[in-house]
């Protein structure tokens, strides 16, 4: 595995290390000890599983850590605090089935803890065990953001049971000044879409957007569904447009429109208890997101792909998070769970390209990109990516070209070629065709003038080449 491979002096000092306490251990006992006991046990101990266990954790590479604890729980599997530290460890790495085994054998040892008690919970939810899971709730964490969800927990069930008037009252109890508020309102709404009271849900969604707090594009999408499932056309043409002024690049929004305006029917947004308990999870990992808190983040996209497997947000979100801790395999791997049906498809397969280039595959990098661009032959951010790849590693000939089909395929400059054109010109400038990377120049301050990376190029460019001194002190002043 690649970590080993980069690491493998490390590795190798840590286990050398550990080896010599517990060599000297036997030397100190070896006086006092049977003859016959000398080896006994130490080579059916987990050290090494646990410590290329630690060592892959610390290098966030999560599926070789649970592989590794996987081993060393084999070897050792009464050991307390080992279950435990596996446990959080299987659910970064989306290794359900066996915490679940880990959590029934913590608890049935009495030493549960709230990691376990959930995925016990979560496991007869899904199995619609619904009286034992409600049974459970009241045990499970009462501190933490899980509990600000407890109570939709037991709502969505009562809701699935069609014990309508309880789940009623159980989301009007819901603290009506809570910063929370915008999250509630729009659990809420899901929960009455759910049991059929479509005007409740519209009323909760646009509760949700006018609330002060985290703006979540979920809310938007299923606020948008419902005004289309009454035939409110305009209304959902109007609440799209109006939040793909600050969510541009949003390609779910755009297809919602698009599909808004050709009277496409919409699917249904919320349909079973597992949905809701996946919108759950995922709207508190953007939520923790907000402060960059990861692991907790990981975990409850893990959750959320355990109640709904095909979930693009989710595997997006989680491979952005692998990627930003370097767990490049992982990232990937979620990527490649997006089917060409999910409007992130296209988003995916770039990203996906970008991290084969990070693990050092840029060839396959490149054959992605240039298969992507088979594919949409027309894109202009596959044939950018392709002119970036060859920018990046300085195979500025060939950028060239790529980066002149994009600016042959403009149909109406805007403000934001500027990039274009910069960019292009710090490539001819790199290839010694100054007069060509000189015209990008200006024409990048035709669009954008006064752009301060541009006027920063080109008037050091004039300065070096001892040309332009006055336009160039201008520029730089």
């Amino acid at each position: 595995m690649k970590f080993i491979k980069n690491n493998i002096n490390t590795v190798l000092f840590t286990v050398m290390s550990f080896l010599s306490v517990i060599l000297l251990i036997l030397v100190f006992n070896i006086g006092s000890a049977p003859a016959q006991n000398f080896s006994t046990g130490y080579e059916e101990q987990p050290f090494g599983e646990y410590l290329a266990g630690r060592h892959a954790l610390v290098n966030n590479d999560y599926g070789a850590a649970a592989e590794y604890y996987l081993q060393a729980l084999a070897l050792d599997p009464e050991n307390i605090p080992l279950n435990q530290f596996a446990l959080s460890v299987l659910i970064t790495g989306g290794r359900f089935d066996e915490a679940a085994k880990i959590s029934k054998r913590l608890i049935d040892s009495g030493e549960e803890t709230n990691t376990s008690n959930l995925l016990v919970f979560f496991e007869n939810v899904k199995n619609g065990n619904y009286e034992d899971a409600l049974g459970e709730i009241d045990g499970l964490s009462d501190t933490g953001i899980i509990n600000l969800v407890r109570p939709f927990f037991k709502t969505w069930i009562l809701a699935k049971q069609g014990k309508f008037d309880e789940a009623e009252e159980m989301i009007a109890a819901l603290d009506p000044e809570s910063t929370f508020n915008f999250f509630n309102y729009y659990q809420s709404g899901l929960i009455y879409e759910f049991m059929g009271n479509i005007e409740k849900a519209e009323e909760l969604y646009a509760k949700s957007l006018n609330e002060k707090g985290l703006l979540n594009i979920r809310a938007v999408e299923a606020y948008g569904h419902i005004l289309r499932v009454q035939n409110k056309k305009q209304q959902a043409i109007d609440v799209y447009s109006q939040y793909l002024i600050d969510a541009s690049a949003n390609e779910r929004l755009k297809k919602a429109l698009a599909d808004t305006e050709k009277d496409i029917k919409p699917e249904d947004y919320i349909a079973t208890i597992e949905e809701g308990y996946a919108e759950i999870f995922y709207a508190m990992s953007t939520i923790l997101m907000q402060d960059n808190v990861k692991r907790v983040a990981s975990n409850f996209l893990q959750y959320a792909l355990y109640f709904k497997e095909d979930f693009p947000l989710v595997n997006f979100l989680l491979a952005q998070i692998f990627e930003s801790d370097k767990y490049y395999s992982g990232a990937v791997n979620e990527l490649d769970k997006i089917g060409n049906n999910s409007p992130l498809y296209f988003q995916s397969k770039i990203q996906r390209a970008w991290l084969l280039d990070d693990m050092d595959q840029s060839e396959e990098a490149l054959t992605a990109l240039k298969k992507l661009k088979a594919e949409y032959q027309d894109s202009r951010d596959v044939m950018n990516s392709i002119a970036e790849f060859y920018r990046t590693h300085e195979r500025y000939s060939e950028a060239i070209l790529e980066y002149d089909e994009i600016v042959n395929n403009i149909n109406q400059e805007t403000e934001r070629d500027w990039v274009l054109y910069y960019t292009r010109g710090i490539v001819l400038d790199q290839e010694k065709l100054w007069d060509r990377a000189e015209k990008d120049f200006r024409k990048a301050l035709e669009l954008r003038p006064e752009q301060p990376m541009v006027l920063n190029y080109l008037a050091y460019s004039w300065v070096d080449r001892g040309i332009n001194y006055d336009e160039a002190k201008g520029m730089l002043e």
